[in-house]
């Protein structure tokens, strides 16, 4: 006998719609980047030329003063480069779901507190820029021998990434359960508010590291594409202790080489 086809069998379940359109806002987001970094090129981007267009996409760019333009930079930023990191503490919360202590929508009110707090420090981190900008002290703007901007954020970022505090902030993104055992209630309020928790441990990893995109300059997709797999990889159990206080090495001999050579 012949069995019969459960219609459902043809549709993704809810926990795979729920991935895919996770992995869909991050790649639309990269996808933003990508059209920022080409608008914001000083000529015609010739996009069947490979070299234009890489150059397009790894040229500096500081000097927007239009506040609304220049939030949505830092807050596709911090959607392309924070999501990628956040996928392993979604998938412990799947589990959670799988075992009953979590929803479908759970999922996403746990995404959209992450995002919230993220979109929040889009907004400071705008306000700080069009700051710098009207001082000058950005890389393009400054005096050639002013490198002290420079020099003091990325040994600021080193010594951070050695502290106490980096390392307590990273227990947390690397043991989401430890926050996930500690909500007080289970429902969309209770996600929502324990994304807000993950985004401001996430923050506390990870302020300086973004922060130097001020100096490397905005819409460097290499820059970006290299910072988010340091943060996602920073944040894994096993592999993130050779990975942050190394990197942290290596940003205090970065301002050394800067401060000494340039």
């Amino acid at each position: 006998m012949v069995k019969s086809i459960n219609p459902r069998f043809w549709f993704p379940r809810i926990p795979e719609i729920q991935w895919v359109g996770l992995y869909c806002l991050i790649l639309t987001s990269w996808f933003a980047l990508f059209l920022f970094g080409i608008y914001q090129s000083h000529h015609p981007v010739n996009l069947f030329d490979l070299n234009d267009l890489i150059g397009s996409l790894i040229r500096p760019h500081y000097h927007h003063l239009d506040f609304r333009f220049l939030f949505g930079m830092w807050g596709i930023m911090a959607l392309a480069m924070m999501l990628p990191s956040f996928v392993p503490t979604l998938r412990v919360y799947d589990d959670l779901r799988s075992a009953g202590s979590g929803s479908g929508a759970g999922f996403w009110a746990l995404t959209l507190g992450y995002v919230a707090v993220w979109l929040i420090y889009a907004i400071a981190m705008t306000a700080i820029q069009i700051y710098l900008i009207s001082l000058n002290i950005l890389p393009d703007a400054m005096d050639d021998s002013n490198i002290y901007p420079i020099v003091i954020l990325f040994l600021l970022a080193g010594i951070y990434q050695l502290s106490n505090f980096k390392d307590r902030c990273l227990t947390y993104c690397r043991n989401p359960l430890l926050i996930f055992l500690a909500r007080g209630e289970v429902g969309l309020k209770g996600e929502f508010y324990s994304g807000i928790r993950f985004a401001a441990w996430c923050l506390g990893c990870c302020f300086f590291l973004m922060a130097l995109c001020l100096i490397t300059g905005m819409m460097n997709i290499a820059w970006m594409g290299l910072l988010t797999v340091i943060i996602t990889l920073e944040k894994l159990p096993d592999l993130g202790k050779f990975v942050s206080q190394p990197l942290g090495i290596v940003l205090i001999a970065t301002s050394l080489i800067i401060y000494v050579f340039q």
